[in-house]
């Protein structure tokens, strides 16, 4: 008996160590990662308040575009939440995924939480529920609770409802989604949003520290950027032939 159970004893540690090696030597995706003052990375900042960032690998090019004044605009938007600008360049003959559902950001400065980019036709669904519930709020409650402030509350729900109208225009027909690019149609771009409710992202640390991740092909782009933007932290390099 008891040699029965060092033979299933030794079966077992070697399952174990044969399961640990297995996992030691799952392959792990390259990054490709945009580094100031790289031959294949570039930086502009732009008349239009936004902070370029380039990078080209093979027959694709991303760029990134934030706002200098993200931070500060987010509050005041109908459903708080950070938005950056993709650009997508593609040069290849095959197909090239744009996966905008798989793209993750990290908040370096928060415990390095990651929150996966939003859905837009989610996000325009949870919109207009806000905007049911909200209406439904006002209408149907506070005026009948406080008729005397019926012209205030109409007109202070008027204002809330166009902000949510604009933002909902704005993601209909500027969000990003995922795309497929090839040689008749070799570019995509558009905005992306991130939620920025979690319990350990608290008030805004500055500056600010991101990481936007995106996977590209084979590769799993990475874009570090801070918000707002330090002055003289990037070096402005040009790639040949801009």
């Amino acid at each position: 008996m008891n040699r029965l159970w060092k033979m299933i004893g030794r079966a077992l540690l070697t399952l174990l160590l044969c399961s640990i090696s297995f996992a030691g030597n799952k392959p792990s995706v390259p990054t490709l990662r945009w580094t100031a003052g790289t031959a294949n990375c570039s930086f502009r900042e732009g008349d239009d308040g936004r902070s370029y960032y380039g990078i080209v690998s093979g027959d694709f090019e991303v760029t990134l575009a934030v706002d200098r004044q993200e931070l500060e605009k987010i509050p005041h938007r109908a459903r708080p939440m950070l938005g950056v600008f993709l650009t997508f360049q593609y040069k290849g003959r095959e197909q090239f995924e744009v996966q905008q559902n798989r793209f993750t950001l990290e908040f370096t400065k928060h415990f390095q939480i990651v929150q996966t980019s939003l859905d837009p036709d989610d996000l325009l669904k949870t919109l207009q529920e806000n905007v049911d519930d909200l209406t439904d709020e006002v209408e149907r409650h506070q005026v009948k609770k406080h008729p005397e402030q019926k012209e205030q509350k109409e007109t202070e729900l008027q204002a809330r409802l166009k902000d949510y109208t604009e933002m909902m225009d704005f993601i209909s027909t500027r969000a990003l989604r995922p795309m497929t690019l090839d040689g008749s149609n070799s570019s995509g771009s558009g905005w992306v949003f991130f939620s920025i409710k979690n319990k350990f992202i608290g008030a805004w640390r500055r500056p600010e520290q991101f990481v936007l991740r995106l996977p590209v092909e084979n590769l799993m782009v990475e874009f570090p950027f801070p918000l707002p933007p330090e002055p003289g932290k990037v070096i402005l390099r040009h790639r040949p032939g801009d």
